[in-house]
């Protein structure tokens, strides 16, 4: 994307506030006009105070090519009194007005900036969240957890510092610029020429400086996107790092990728800092360079006065500090383009149809559920997971599915409520294609139970009535005590109220997992979908949990993965994987009986040890 694209772009995010900004520009463009005037009357301070009877003349008719003698005689003509000190009286006063509404307009512009600032960026983080939730599984199957952390909070402080920070600078400095530039045009052609052809080099330098900053930007962004994954993950798996005593293996991730933030901002400060001193630098130059030829035409009474020589040096000195200003902006819009890069590599991908809920868009389910000849591949691999998948699932029916470990089981469950869509083949609910449903109602229809328990840091309420807003108490009372759950709920410190910390960290596995299940039962869905609920428990755990299962898939239609097959002999059909494609299908005894995979996948489970 070309960088006009991109700042256009990101300019995208100002659009809404275009009236404060207009706002904002009428305040700089007044602020300006009181800082040149105030420098104006300064300059003046030398006839006044040391020429007090000199006398400026001007031809009768106005030219541009005069502009400078008409301009002096009206300053002149405005300032000189009586004395030379109610003269000098009256350009302090002059100067200290013009200051002061400059400095309050200053203050005034500042705190509306910041306003628009605070909007902006609350704007962009919540469109990078909300595109975050859009996007399918498969985007967090292939990035680190820490990549929308970093974009949310670092990257869109970085295009928002480039873009509201700059954009002050973008209307006062151009502006300030207008008027001095302008100015010494006025003063003298011939000095100004000079300077003119010399700033052109400057401007070069400080292009080629900006295109390095832009790419280091890029690549301290990444550096901060490890490290926040690194923090992420450690903090989430903390408990396996204890245990395993990783500690110091996970402290030395951390070094070295904060080694490698370090490394990469020191190498963004070098370019960042060489800007500013270098550009002062060439600016240096310059004057020395104009002291030397405009001394001259001073001393020697040529087209110069003294008075016009102060201005032109004045406003000139003055000059520098915009070209400084933007030298300076043009470093931070180019990481915070880095960052834009960034973000809108994220928003350009292509994110689910979902909508706002509808129960009228939730699809009816009243015969079966049909795989025929489903075949599936993760994004990126060639390899198919699963292939020429067929079975059916009849209403009212507990379906199990088995096999060894990455024979397919939880892949065909995740296709179901199109986590994932298949290359081939067809998924229908009552002969429907399910991609024809609205997605959002297609997925209401699921209740799902895994094996990874998903928790959130609040209640326990709101963990059980999570995704129905008018759940009551009793509710979800009853779903608790119908998931076997309710008990050691009544033992926490404040019952339902009472929050059970990030991933339900205060709570054992056979609690969390019937926290789950208890949802599960609020939610009544029509459909079951059952991922090794019980494979991570102990025998009391599980107990519990199967006890609160086998009361979830009462009356409802039911697919199952299970670790122990003894808790799906009572399914009324179950299809053996191997390899990704169906071996075998049947029900409990059919398939012992048959003498194959099954039976030996149960023997192995359920053999006595040898004497």
């Amino acid at each position: 994307m070309s960088q006009g694209k991109l700042y256009r772009r990101m300019l995208g995010y100002v659009k809404p506030y275009s009236p404060f900004l207009v706002i904002v520009a009428l305040m700089s463009f007044i602020i300006v006009g009181a800082e040149s005037l105030s420098l104006w009357f300064s300059a003046s301070l030398v006839n006044a105070l040391f020429l007090p009877d000199k006398v400026v003349t001007v031809k009768t008719s106005f030219s541009l090519a005069h502009i400078n003698e008409y301009l002096k005689y009206w300053t002149q003509t405005f300032i000189k009194r009586g004395t030379v000190f109610e003269s000098l009286k009256l350009v302090c006063i002059l100067m200290f007005s013009t200051f002061f509404i400059k400095n309050l307009l200053t203050y005034l512009k500042t705190l509306l900036v910041a306003q628009i600032n605070t909007y902006i960026i609350r704007d962009m983080r919540n469109q990078i969240f909300n595109h975050a939730l859009l996007l399918p599984v498969t985007y967090y199957d292939r990035n680190r957890s820490g990549q929308i952390t970093s974009l949310v909070l670092n990257d869109a402080s970085a295009i928002n510092n480039s873009l509201l920070s700059t954009f002050d600078k973008l209307i006062v400095e151009p502006l300030r610029l207008i008027f001095f530039i302008g100015t010494l045009f006025i003063i003298s052609l011939k000095l100004s020429l000079m300077v003119f052809i010399i700033f052109p080099l400057v401007a070069v330098v400080i292009s080629e400086i900006g295109k390095t900053v832009r790419r280091r930007s890029r690549r301290n962004l990444e550096r901060v996107e490890g490290v926040t994954s690194v923090l992420q993950e450690t903090a989430s798996c903390i408990r396996a790092v204890k245990m395993f005593n990783m500690f110091q293996f996970e402290l030395g991730k951390f070094k070295t990728e904060n080694d490698r933030l370090n490394s990469a901002t020191m190498r963004n400060i070098f370019f960042v800092s060489l800007s500013s001193p270098l550009t002062e630098t060439l600016g240096v130059l310059v004057t020395a360079l104009l002291l030397w030829f405009g001394g001259k035409e001073v001393l020697l009474g040529h087209s110069l006065s003294a008075e016009d020589f102060v201005r032109f040096l004045t406003f000139l000195f003055i000059t520098f500090q915009p070209f400084k200003s933007l030298g300076s902006v043009n470093n931070t819009v180019q990481g915070g383009m880095a960052a834009a890069q960034r973000v809108f590599s994220l928003l350009d991908i292509g994110i689910e149809p979902l909508t706002p809920f509808s129960r009228e868009r939730v699809p009816s389910f009243d015969r079966s559920i049909k795989f025929s000849n489903v075949s599936f591949k993760y994004p990126g691999t060639d390899v198919p997971v699963i292939r020429g998948i067929d079975f059916t699932v009849h209403k009212g029916q507990i379906v199990a599915i088995v096999g060894s470990s990455g024979s397919g089981k939880s892949t065909i469950l995740d296709l179901l409520p199109r986590f994932y869509d298949i290359q081939s083949g067809v998924i229908s609910i009552d002969g429907k294609d399910v991609k024809e449903f609205d997605l959002v109602g297609l997925r209401h229809l699921f209740g799902i139970v895994s094996q990874e328990t998903v928790l959130f840091n609040e209640t326990v309420f709101n963990n059980i009535a999570y995704g129905l807003e008018n759940a009551s108490e009793s509710e979800v009372i009853d779903a608790a005590k119908a998931a076997n759950a309710f008990e050691f709920i009544e033992k926490l410190p404040q019952g339902m109220q009472t929050i059970i910390g990030e991933r339900g960290v205060m709570l054992s596995g056979g609690q969390r997992q019937r926290l789950s299940i208890a949802r599960a039962l609020l939610k009544n869905p029509a459909i079951l979908i059952l991922d090794e609920a019980t494979s991570s428990l102990d025998t009391e755990s599980e107990r519990l949990v199967q006890a609160a299962i086998n009361t979830l898939m009462t009356n409802r239609t039911a697919l199952v993965v299970a670790h122990r097959l003894s808790t799906i002999a009572h399914a009324d059909q179950i299809i053996v994987l191997e390899g990704g494609t169906i071996v075998e299908r049947g029900k409990h005894d059919e398939l012992i009986t048959l003498s194959k995979r099954y039976k030996s996948l149960y023997d192995m489970q359920f053999a006595s040890p040898s004497p």
